[in-house]
């Protein structure tokens, strides 16, 4: 029998009243979980405070070189799903930083964001996987 895959964050409503749980294919986790990576910052999982993502350690220092920024997130992501998302072979990331209009009433802001996509191979299936993900920066949100 296949190992169920549950949405985050999880239901406890629905546990209590014993409800069936919203499941995901193993796809999705995979996208779910490198999501929370990505949103994770470093000390905050208590049970292991080395897993998370740069960004947070980078996210108010704009004035760094924009493509020293990109490459410090991607070595630092690549290296955390590497390491925690084992479902994944062949990984290749790709990491761009983008800017865009925001428009709030009278206001104009530019915005920095990441672009974030990953390409590899699933590892129990051996089929293509790819992750889109969009991320704001100061202070890190989703698009």
């Amino acid at each position: 029998m296949a190992k169920p895959y549950y949405q985050a964050p999880f239901d406890f409503k629905r546990f209590f009243e014993k409800k069936e749980l919203k499941k995901l294919s193993m796809r999705d986790s995979i996208s779910q979980f490198i999501s929370i990576i990505i949103t994770t910052y470093f000390e905050e999982y208590t049970f292991d405070e080395d897993f998370g993502s740069e960004i947070w350690e980078t996210d108010f220092d704009l004035l760094v070189n924009a493509n020293v920024l990109r490459e410090r997130i991607k070595k630092s992501l690549a290296q955390q799903i590497r390491t925690y998302e084992k479902r994944l072979t062949n990984i290749d990331l790709n990491v761009e930083l983008m800017e865009s209009l925001s428009e709030n009433t009278n206001k104009v802001r530019l915005k920095k964001y990441l672009y974030i996509t990953i390409r590899g191979t699933i590892v129990k299936t051996d089929e293509p996987f790819t992750f889109n993900g969009d991320y704001f920066l100061a202070p890190l949100s989703y698009r």
